[in-house]
């Protein structure tokens, strides 16, 4: 199983980005049972944000594609516990990484989900997950 980053939604959700296309077919793979998925919850409030902060989506539009990838049952939602904030201290402070990246690292490792899909590269530097990038230009 893989867990899948902020930034693959987004891409999958708008389709005036150059990453759409790739992230859109992963998605509909998914939602098609050709896998099973992890995505900690603070993903979905990160992509809300994203598309109608800076892409200026309608917040009921958002919401509504993003309670359907919710409700798919070959996605799996990983709620943030304490030892998973606990756990993402660590990791931010001995990789160097940000908040949300650590956040979801910690949460993807705490459920032995040990790969994620994603087009930023900050999770290079987390060496106990593998990052596979979706997007090949």
């Amino acid at each position: 199983m893989r867990g899948i980053d902020s930034n693959i939604l987004v891409y999958a959700l708008n389709k005036d980005l150059p990453e759409h296309l790739p992230c859109k077919e992963l998605l509909i793979d998914i939602v098609n049972g050709n896998e099973l998925v992890s995505i900690p919850s603070i993903v979905f409030m990160e992509c809300f944000h994203a598309l109608v902060k800076a892409f200026k989506y309608k917040e009921v539009e958002v919401k509504k594609r993003l309670i359907a990838i919710i409700d798919s049952k070959n996605i799996n939602v990983l709620d943030i516990s304490t030892s998973s904030i606990l756990f993402a201290f660590e990791i931010a402070e001995k990789y160097r990484t940000g908040g949300r990246d650590s956040l979801i690292a910690a949460s993807l490792l705490e459920n032995k989900i040990q790969e994620i899909y994603s087009h930023d590269s900050d999770f290079d530097n987390i060496k106990l997950i593998k990052r596979i990038d979706p997007i090949q230009f």
